[in-house]
């Protein structure tokens, strides 16, 4: 088995002096190294091989090192959402009933409590010998789930990711993708295994164009990787004359020609990447030449795919080990099928695809009601669900409005109820329960829902009402 912490490791011994991170201070190879060290020692006091450790912090800084720490104890990481509300974090706590709590009071300096609860490795169906982390998506059902994947699968997608999109030694990534979002990952961990370095983007940083922009000048990066929705957010501000001149990597929902046009000019490489939380971090990758031709590229290094009908299936080294708990819901998503490679473990992703006339896949948007919004991905479903346990609502339909356009795109809220309620207060009980994300733009109250000859929802319809 290899893990991530043997990748930087190594790369620590032969470059012990270089600098890795920079937050509210540098810090080389040999510093993470020992930091790493320390807090595995920690961990080990309080938690057992095999067990799930929450992770509290948004530095980049922290969260690299806690994963590395993490690695070296045998322990699971589950990155915590610290911007959802209590209750929702509370949820995901009582599902995935973590040993103990890693929190970084200040950059790089750790507490690990227990939580006084049974390691995950001892409870049925969640063994986490071998695994890495476990990643929260939002679930169908109403209620978050899961992902878990091992190291071999993480160790596997970082080394892939080294060599396409690629990085090389002694180049600068820049780390603000929050780590309760698999893709943090491939900033923090990906430049540690090559002797490259990542810059902590500080939160004012990430949503104030102004304050990027002076952060640019200030380190230079050789890459950046964002959601389109981070990159119209930079466009919005009116920044025709800034140049990145650098590697940019897109991706966490699709890439539209405009956005590419504006890219391709403000940008030395631009990469389209797509994968799903399953997947560990990216699957796919395409370099973009022209705005006109946008793809998903090709499979990553040890990961394949293909389509069957219209829907992209994954299989390799990259795919996750399964959700947290739910055997019924693995089984369902994951199972071995007739590839390109022969039988293997596949990934059904519920993304539909086709094969353009030139070879390349193209992205046509999802087989069922999940969507990806802001570079959010959200199960309709589950705020549906939040909505309906309101005492005064009866009955609730989520649906996406411009989704071809996603620069437009909103969620809307088709509600009936009991009694009267208004949109504010509404909004007010969502807004306890899930992210911001997650709540609606708009609220429609209507005396009931549309139903079809099989007796379920009219979405369709819905979809057409005005609003």
């Amino acid at each position: 088995m290899e893990t991530v912490w043997d990748l930087v490791r190594e790369q620590a011994e032969r470059t012990p002096d270089e600098p890795a991170a920079v937050g509210v201070q540098e810090y080389s190879y040999r510093d993470l190294a020992q930091r790493a060290e320390a807090l595995a020692a920690l961990i080990r006091r309080v938690a057992e091989p095999g067990s799930l450790l929450a992770l509290e912090t948004s530095s980049p800084v922290s969260g690299a090192i806690a994963f590395l720490a993490g690695a070296q104890a045998g322990c699971a990481i589950l990155p915590m959402n610290l911007e959802s509300p209590p209750a929702h974090r509370q949820l995901i706590l009582d599902d995935a009933r973590p040993a103990a709590v890693v929190r970084a009071p200040q950059e790089a300096v750790f507490t690990v409590d227990s939580l006084g609860t049974m390691p995950a490795a001892d409870t049925a169906g969640r063994d986490l010998h071998d695994m890495a982390y476990v990643m929260y998506t939002s679930g169908s059902t109403g209620r978050p789930k899961g992902v878990i994947v091992s190291h071999d699968s993480l160790a596997s997608r970082i080394r892939a990711l080294a060599r396409v999109p690629g990085m090389r030694a002694g180049e600068t990534i820049l780390a603000m993708t929050a780590l309760s979002f698999d893709i943090s990952l491939a900033e923090m961990l990906v430049p540690l295994t090559v002797g490259a370095k990542f810059v902590a983007v500080p939160v004012e940083a990430r949503t104030d164009p102004d304050a990027f922009a002076e952060l640019l000048k200030l380190h230079s990066p050789d890459v950046i990787q964002a959601t389109p929705s981070f990159w119209r957010l930079l466009l919005a501000a009116g920044d025709e004359d800034l140049s990145y001149r650098c590697r940019v990597w897109c991706g966490g929902e699709a890439l539209t020609p405009s956005l590419a046009a504006a890219l391709l000019t403000r940008s030395t490489e631009l990469w389209n990447l797509y994968g799903p939380t399953e997947a560990t971090i990216w699957a796919t990758a395409a370099r973009i030449e022209r705005p006109d031709a946008i793809s998903l590229g090709d499979p990553l290094q040890g990961c394949g795919l293909f389509l069957d009908e219209g829907e992209i299936f994954l299989y390799g080294e990259g795919l996750a080990s399964g959700y947290l708990g739910r055997p019924e819901t693995t089984a369902e998503r994951f199972s071995v099928r007739t590839t390109p490679q022969g039988p293997a473990l596949t990934y059904r992703t519920g993304d539909r695809g086709r094969w353009a006339a030139d070879g390349s896949l193209e992205y046509l948007g999802r087989v069922d009601a999940q969507i990806k919004l802001r570079g959010h991905r959200i199960e309709l479903g589950e705020v549906e669900s939040v909505i309906e346990e309101h005492p005064a609502v009866t009955e609730a339909a989520v649906l996406v409005r411009h989704a071809d356009r996603p620069e437009r795109a909103f969620m809307v809220a088709f509600v009936v109820t009991r009694e009267d309620l208004t949109a504010e207060a509404l909004n007010t009980w969502i807004r306890t329960r899930l992210p911001a994300s997650y709540c609606p733009s708009m609220t429609r109250f209507v005396p009931s829902l549309p139903r079809n000859s099989s007796g379920k929802i009219d979405r369709a319809g819905l979809a057409g009402a005005d609003l």
